[in-house]
């Protein structure tokens, strides 16, 4: 750890001492004064502390907490408390490694007001979160356009403003169309209009079997009493609420309002697609992009963020069925319960219709990510080739090596292509043992660049190759490329001296440095194909020293088991090490006692003079 992280750990440190097993909230705030994330714990010592491992971080969480200069606290009086802190505070602040809903889209509703005895009916677009007299939301305007037609022709309320209507002598046209009941002129009572108002807000809310009821038992009674002209105008009104229902391809018993979600993940932006259903119908779908979903936060945090800012300004259903275990689903609906008085139910949609719902929106969010994903490095690639001044890239291959003292040396290949990363091609190189002994990363690097260009099974030419490293790397690499013969672009990832996390500067085999700055998105998507190319490396290395532990002529020494065998491995480096070790320096091995170090000893030097 160098100096700069040691005095981020000793920040972090101290803001955690001063918080203590309290719940709350905390801030980490860069040079600038700018608060850069907040986030929530049941017990802040504990989850400060956390940020202080960083040989465990990933590294977009080590450049998080590179940028940090100071951590503030607040403790509040339990973790419920502490979830509405943050997500206010994550609204309010909007930081910049916090994940945020990208979109902020506006939906139409159906709107019931009561500012007179005679309640209008209207659409209306809102930023902020709707009250009790709106219906929706309508993604889709023609369902809202459907909806509020049948409404209007069953119903006929009015829908023109309150000064058009209180200064009206005669019907308007509305009226002779049978569109409204010419409240206006007195053409019906205020009961029966009221009653009509009550109707319609009980189909809005999907309660249609009781209107359908309280209908059937009206007219009934009005044909009883030879009004068959009444009977008549409301056995029209049952015809209309079957029409809405003969639409309804989907009946969910369970809640008149249900929003469908799911989340397709990518590797800093994620999309939720949301499938709306009033009253068991489908009446309209959005998918929305949601921003800073690195690769250590999971698809349920993203969900959780997702409904704790997304219900802000959009009016809460009785039910979410997502495509994921939600993990903090209580504390969500405890959430949306003390903030906006409302009950809400959070499923897992894995069974039934609910299912079917889900694989379609999770079809749909994988779509939008991919086409979104596209066009991000459409752009990323443009300003590439620019900065590299050829017309095309489309291929990119990034390098890494990985060994511990030259044992159980590999290299990786990682492949961008046709825009996306390429799993199918990765391709792995054991580094033979002459050249690993070395030591020496260049020569590593050298061997598995050779191994690569010979392969008659990698056909293809490479645009551009990225290499972990500076201008002694990337002087290396190109010479190797120039004595096999191929033509592709190369640029080194090296880190600044203050080897600050995000700051680093693109090397050219020319000797030319450019800093592209923290905030280049160009920057990023570089150094998360380096952070691919480095994990596979890792990931392969650990494969082979542990498929090395599992047998070697350590296991011919009785009572020397896997443990020690590890120790003495990780310790000298190889087996070749272990048998030119001396008894003093077996002994200096964790768990290797001086018995088991005469053991050892005597093993690999009997019969020697």
């Amino acid at each position: 750890m160098d100096q700069k992280f040691a005095e981020i750990v000793d920040i972090i440190r101290n803001a955690a001492e001063n918080a203590g097993l309290m719940p709350g909230v905390y801030k980490m705030i860069n040079k600038k004064s700018t608060v850069i994330y907040v986030g929530k714990a049941k017990y802040l010592k504990n989850r400060l502390i956390s940020y202080t491992r960083t040989e465990k971080m990933p590294n977009r969480l080590k450049m998080m907490v590179s940028n940090v200069f100071k951590v503030e606290t607040i403790i509040t009086n339990s973790e419920v408390e502490a979830f509405i802190l943050e997500n206010n505070l994550i609204k309010q602040l909007k930081p910049f490694y916090n994940i945020l809903l990208k979109d902020d889209k506006t939906f139409p509703y159906i709107v019931i007001g009561e500012t007179t005895n005679f309640s209008r009916i209207f659409k209306y677009r809102t930023t902020k979160r709707p009250g009790n007299n709106f219906f929706g939301p309508y993604p889709a305007v023609n369902a809202l356009e459907e909806t509020l037609k049948i409404i209007q022709k069953t119903f006929l309320l009015r829908s023109c403003t309150d000064n058009y209507f209180s200064n009206r002598k005669r019907p308007c046209l509305q009226y002779f169309i049978k569109r409204c009941s010419a409240p206006c002129v007195g053409k019906i009572s205020k009961d029966e209009y009221c009653k009509d108002v009550d109707f319609a807000r009980k189909l809005l809310i999907g309660e249609d079997e009781i209107v359908r009821s309280a209908l059937v038992k009206e007219m009934r009674e009005t044909s009883k009493n030879l009004d068959f002209e009444k009977a008549a105008i409301i056995r029209d009104k049952i015809k209309s609420i079957s029409e809405i229902q003969s639409k309804q391809y989907v009946q969910i018993s369970e809640a008149s309002s249900i929003d469908f979600m799911a989340v397709s993940k990518g590797t800093e932006v994620s999309v939720v697609f949301v499938s709306f259903f009033r009253n068991g119908r489908n009446v309209g779908t959005e998918s929305f992009v949601v921003q800073n979903s690195f690769e250590f936060i999971s698809e349920s945090e993203i969900i959780e963020s997702f409904i704790t800012q997304f219900y802000i300004s959009v009016m809460i259903p009785s039910l979410i069925v997502a495509n994921v275990e939600i993990k903090k689903k209580n504390f969500i609906v405890d959430f949306i319960f003390r903030q906006y008085k409302k009950k809400v139910k959070i499923v897992f949609g894995n069974r039934g219709v609910y299912k079917k719902i889900i694989d379609s929106c999770v079809n749909n969010a994988k779509i939008r990510l991919n086409k979104d994903s596209s066009s991000e490095y459409d752009k990323l690639l443009s300003e590439l080739s620019g900065l590299l001044g050829v017309s095309k890239i489309n291929r990119i291959e990034t390098y890494d090596n990985s060994h511990i003292q030259g044992t159980s040396a590999c290299g990786v290949m990682v492949v961008f292509e046709n825009g996306g990363l390429r799993k199918d091609k990765i391709r792995k190189f054991h580094i033979d043992a002459k050249t690993a002994n070395s030591g020496d990363d260049l020569n590593m690097m050298k061997f598995v660049l050779q191994k690569r260009f010979k392969s008659e099974s990698i056909p293809e030419v490479p645009d551009l190759l990225v290499i972990d490293g500076g201008k002694n790397q990337v002087s290396a690499v190109n010479q190797v490329l120039k004595e096999l013969g191929q033509d592709c672009k190369i640029i080194g990832i090296a880190k600044q001296n203050h080897r600050k996390i995000g700051d680093e500067k693109i090397v050219f085999p020319c000797g030319e440095e450019i800093i592209l700055g923290e905030k280049s998105d160009l920057l990023n998507f570089l150094i998360r194909l380096r952070n691919e190319a480095h994990k596979e490396a890792i990931t392969f290395h650990r494969k082979k020293r542990n498929k090395l532990l599992s047998k070697s002529e350590l296991d011919n020494i009785y009572s020397v088991g896997s443990l020690r065998k590890k120790r003495l491995l990780e310790y000298f480096g190889s087996v070749e090490s272990v048998k030119k070790a001396s008894l003093d320096d077996l002994k200096m091995v964790k768990g290797i006692s001086e018995h088991y170090a005469q053991a050892i000893f005597n093993f690999f030097n009997e019969g020697k003079k």
